[in-house]
């Protein structure tokens, strides 16, 4: 360039001309930075002036900025300046340095602007806000550690390290945050731009960004929990330990619960769900602190459970069913970390707090959705409880049985539609026979993992040990629900005597698994009959026994019974053969399309048939001998009719078809001849008179 621009500028009035040539470029440029810079500055700083005044400040005095303009102010006056150039010797350098001058401040007021964007950029500034949060923490951590010598106990008991029950904290970081309290001002100073940045976007309608605030919220919270590290303290039951509550925790709390209020008297539903998960994600923090002691209750985590549970109950009057919806989801999945981090014992107050709530659905049609999710919260705590790690879940399982039964008996008080049965639609996710996510298919997935299990497989031991406890009681609750939805005539009654039947064949299964240990086979099965032996207890007036049979009650005692024999159990095939005979005697009085009589009959001589070799036949005869002669079937007719009826069956068992029917299947896999004989023997103790008289049985 210095060869080319000599031999054209020869003369002192061309160099002159380059030289008011960078004169005037110099100034334009000078001009065009102020210009450019106070307009930059002065829309950032109208954009950045409604977030909170201590981050107005920060951001608005933005060193990169700042100095990017600052250097273009430099650039333009290095251009200016070359206008003072002595001699051609130099004209080279000088438009070489005012070329690059010219096209850094370009490239400067490029970056200014978009800097400026970055700036007032809501999400950027949620970043850096969280960002400098954590710089800070670590460089607290950092002090700590280096002081860490000078903190520590120099004669330290190393006995203690021995012991499971003391605790192991860290005492050196503790002394070093205690001296300086002051550690956290700043990181709540952040909380509080998050929460204002939350409130002031969600009023606007911008929820994106609301969002963004609550996960800096919650980000801000995890860096706090992995900088104090081992210095938390759990709730003692005896002694009152003042570090056990942390101003931290609190303030975040206390602002995200007058967040919620705000969010519910402006009805803005948005901002109160990221409010109920911003309390979620901080119970997911909290419960996994490192209290340093024994079984050490989360103390912080049930703190941030309880203002989440206190903000939904709040949430009630308000008619709000999808919040409350969500609301009800997100204090299951809380319980459900409870669960898993602390035990059994960690759930008893989210367990009532989810029964209450399910019982708005009683007083308002609206808020019975919000029933189906709460039941559903307890089905899934249910099954989560079989499968911790933690011993000794009966009290919990009792908990979650009495919230079941209280929504239950309170629901069923509402009067059931005809067509759609509303008691089995919201309480179908802890009873449906039908609902892939219901409790009992969950059940049948989990045993039937457990009988794949090896005898020594430690897991599926504590999962039969669960299973046990759970079931331990069952046969209370299960009997009041079944007595109150007989005596609403509900369709919900099909649902319950099916899952009746459904768990207790899952008992029977479970105690039949490899790892199961001989006393838990032994309980299981006494827990197995029980709650099969609930359904002894409907009572046996005539709309009773009508309706009950209206749901296969004679087929659900004889398929239990058949299932207990196939799966080894005499005793309990023998029991509920016994139910069986009850039921037929109690059902056969009634004179109804059901033929509970004879479908009863047919059933306990296939059931014998299959218990011949232990002597079931005579047994049978000799108690349906001893029900006659106390009384039993006082009608005449009714077994004549049923006793011709049972004679013209036994004669045409050959007949073949699809049945619906479990009994009539069975029928067509039993001898024919020894179950002709003794249908016909029994036909006869029902009514001597009629020995030799058959029904014509027409096919069609």
């Amino acid at each position: 360039m210095q060869v080319c621009l000599e031999s054209l500028f020869t003369t002192e009035e061309r160099v002159q001309g380059l030289r008011s040539l960078f004169q005037t470029l110099g100034g334009a440029l000078l001009g065009a930075a102020a210009i450019v810079s106070s307009l930059v500055l002065f829309s950032m700083q109208v954009n950045v002036e409604r977030m909170p005044h201590g981050l107005f400040r920060r951001l608005s005095t933005d060193r990169r900025l700042l100095s990017t303009f600052a250097a273009t102010f430099l650039l333009a006056v290095f251009v200016a300046a070359l206008s003072l150039v002595p001699s051609t010797s130099l004209i080279g350098s000088a438009t070489f340095g005012a070329f690059w001058a010219t096209t850094l401040i370009l490239i400067l007021f490029l970056y200014g602007y978009r800097r400026a964007l970055v700036l007032v950029n809501p999400l950027r500034q949620l970043r850096l806000v969280v960002a400098g949060t954590r710089r800070e923490f670590r460089a607290w951590v950092h002090r700590a550690k280096r002081a860490a010598p000078l903190l520590s106990d120099p004669n330290p008991q190393h006995g203690d390290h021995n012991d499971a029950f003391a605790p192991k904290h860290d005492l050196a970081r503790l002394a070093y945050f205690r001296a300086n309290a002051h550690w956290t001002d700043s990181s709540k100073l952040a909380v509080r731009y998050a929460v204002s940045f939350a409130r002031r976007y969600a009023e606007q309608g911008d929820h994106d960004v609301s969002a963004a605030a609550f996960n800096a919220i919650i980000a801000i919270n995890a860096a706090y929990v992995e900088a104090k590290g081992k210095t938390f303290f759990t709730y003692q039951i005896i002694l009152d330990n003042p570090l056990t509550s942390d101003s931290f925790i609190n303030d975040t709390l206390e602002h995200l619960r007058q967040t919620a209020r705000i969010g519910i008297s402006r009805g803005d539903e948005q901002q109160i769900e990221q409010t109920l998960n911003a309390f979620v994600a901080l119970v997911n923090i909290y419960a996994a602190i490192d209290y340093r002691s024994l079984d050490a209750s989360k103390t912080h985590a049930h703190l941030a459970a309880g203002y989440l549970t206190a903000e939904v109950e709040r949430i009630v009057p308000y008619s709000m069913p999808d919040v409350l919806m969500e609301g009800t989801r997100l204090m299951g999945q809380c319980a459900h970390v409870l669960l898993a981090a602390e035990g059994p014992s960690a759930i008893h107050t989210l367990t009532q707090k989810l029964g209450l709530i399910a019982c708005c659905g009683v007083a308002r049609e609206s808020y019975r959705p919000v029933t189906s999710t709460c039941v559903e919260q307890l089905a899934r705590l249910s099954f989560d409880l079989l499968r911790t790690r933690s011993r000794d879940v009966r009290f919990a399982a009792e908990e979650i049985r009495g919230s079941i039964a209280l929504v239950a008996k309170l629901f069923l008080s509402v009067p059931d539609t005809p067509l759609t049965s509303m008691h089995s639609t919201f309480l179908g996710p802890y009873y449906s026979a039908t609902n892939s996510q219901a409790l009992s298919t969950l059940l049948v997935e989990l045993v039937n993992a457990i009988a794949k299990a090896k005898a020594d497989d430690k897991n599926a031991r504590q999962v039969i040990d669960n299973i046990e406890e759970w079931a331990d009681g069952l046969y209370q609750t299960e009997k009041e629900i079944l007595l109150e939805a007989i005596k609403r005539k509900s369709q919900f009654t099909f649902d319950m005597i099916h899952w009746i039947s459904s768990v207790t064949g899952v008992l029977i299964f479970v105690s039949n698994a490899p790892a199961c240990v001989q006393h838990n086979q032994d309980k299981l099965r006494k827990h197995a009959l029980r709650l099969i032996s609930v359904l002894s207890f409907v009572p046996g007036d005539k709309d009773t026994v009508t309706f009950i049979e209206t749901f296969r009650m004679t087929e659900t005692l004889f398929e239990a019974a058949l299932d207990a024999h196939h799966r080894n159990c005499p005793d309990i095939a023998v029991k509920v053969a016994d139910l069986l005979v009850s039921w037929m005697f109690k059902g056969g009085q009634v004179e109804s399309s059901w033929a509970v009589l004879e479908r009863s009959v047919y059933g306990l001589a296939v059931l014998t048939l299959f218990a011949e070799a232990d002597g079931a036949i005579p047994r049978l005869k000799a108690e349906i001998t001893k029900r006659m002669a106390a009384g039993g079937l006082p009608d005449q007719n009714a077994r004549d009719g049923a006793a011709r009826e049972i004679r013209g069956r036994a004669a045409t068992l050959y007949r073949e078809g699809h049945f619906g029917s479990s009994i009539e299947r069975a029928m067509v896999r039993a001898d024919h001849a020894k179950l002709k004989l003794l249908l016909d023997e029994l036909a006869d103790l029902i009514s001597p008179e009629t020995a030799g008289q058959a029904a014509s049985q027409r096919f069609f």
